[in-house]
């Protein structure tokens, strides 16, 4: 991994923070997205992408901005660098609020870097990326719908071949969620990767009693059980039942990953693109986990551009990615301002070779779909 890249020193970072989107077919609406731009001295660009969170875009936009203005102070920025100083400040990135900011930072910084070498970003991360990248897509919807909306759309995406499907059985329009379990292995098959995300019940008498009775319709995995924070249910329910146990995407930093792995406490950790801290901590994660037989699938509850791009290509670098997570409605919406630097090819996702993170953003596009932009430039 290439991390003594020198990018310069940097000259400006502008923020966009777009609005809620609804998609054509009234599927899904779209989360806010918190893209941004760094520009050196020299005039590279690069495009990073920031985890956001409900109520708290401008908190992790002002964040950005603060610690932009204190790494534009280094001469000779290098990931490295960049990594020591973000280090510095926000003791080992804590915090999924800051961690998503650094991260933001640190994809762009790639970005940079990439262009630099004129490679794309795999191909800084390791010698022998991988061709192509195993996804799924998740099937969800923060619009009210009910079972026959989920159960035609759970059809809709199985007829496009993709590699996999989430759901989320005990979404609160189910009565009764073994039962719609059921009735989308009848549309899939028994052998198609069927992922539950349980979205972190509250009640967790439950949650085992739901992982017994679901335990025959075979789900590929069993996502979020219980809060992430809880190493030790965690375990308790990765030991206590034979199905494979998907943590991480709200958590950051090193250390809650390291006891993760420590304990056992889970077959898969999927650490959110843009919430974990940076690319370079998906890496010291991914390497810790491939010591103890564990996969990594990046949660990627973002846009399908920057972040997207980032995910794939650190999914094409690692030995022991699982799959990549596309939500395919949030594509329409970021083809708007973005031409996409990967194609979707049923089950598999292929990059194309274009340096660095290989983006082309529309900035009056992305400008006019967004709430409101920040900006800030090294004095």
């Amino acid at each position: 991994m290439e991390t003594e890249i020198s990018v310069g020193k940097l000259s400006s970072v502008k923020i966009w923070v777009t609005n809620n989107h609804k998609s054509k077919d009234d599927w899904s609406r779209s989360k806010k997205f918190i893209i941004i731009k760094i520009t050196t001295h020299d005039g590279v660009e690069g495009w990073g992408e920031a985890f956001s969170i409900h109520l708290r875009e401008k908190a992790i936009a002002t964040i950005i901005i603060e610690l932009f203005k204190e790494i534009s102070k280094i001469e000779n920025l290098s990931i490295n660098s960049l990594y020591h100083e973000i280090s510095l400040l926000g003791d080992d990135h804590k915090g999924l609020d800051f961690s998503s900011a650094t991260s933001a930072i640190e994809i762009a910084v790639w970005d940079i870097a990439g262009k630099l070498k004129n490679l794309p970003l795999n191909c800084l991360l390791t010698d022998n990326p991988k061709p192509d990248v195993s996804t799924y897509v998740t099937c969800w919807s923060d619009l009210k719908k009910n079972e026959e909306d989920y159960l035609d759309r759970v059809e809709k995406y199985f007829e496009k071949k993709y590699g996999g499907i989430k759901i989320y059985p005990l979404f609160e329009n189910t009565l009764n969620s073994v039962k719609f379990v059921e009735r989308v292995r009848k549309i899939v098959g028994m052998e198609y990767p069927l992922m539950l995300d349980l979205a972190i019940p509250k009640d967790l008498d439950q949650t085992k009693t739901f992982l017994k009775e679901v335990s025959f319709l075979k789900p590929y995995w069993i996502e979020e059980p219980v809060d992430g924070e809880n190493i030790s249910l965690l375990t308790e329910i990765k030991n206590g039942f034979d199905m494979k146990v998907v943590t991480g995407e709200k958590q950051s930093g090193l250390p809650h990953f390291k006891e993760i792995i420590k304990r056992g406490a889970a077959d898969i950790l999927n650490p959110d693109i843009s919430g974990i801290g940076g690319i370079k901590d998906m890496i010291k994660v991914s390497k810790e986990a491939l010591n103890n037989d564990i996969s990594i699938s990046p949660h990627c509850w973002n846009s399908m551009s920057v972040s997207a791009s980032a995910m794939l290509h650190v999914c094409s670098s690692i030995p022991n990615s699982e799959k990549a997570e596309i939500f395919p409605d949030y594509i329409e919406f970021s083809k708007e301002f973005c031409e996409l630097p990967f194609n979707i090819l049923e089950d598999k996702a292929i990059l194309n070779q274009s340096a660095g993170l290989g983006m082309v953003i529309h900035e009056d596009i992305l400008s006019k779909l967004s709430a409101y932009t920040m900006d800030e430039k090294n004095k």
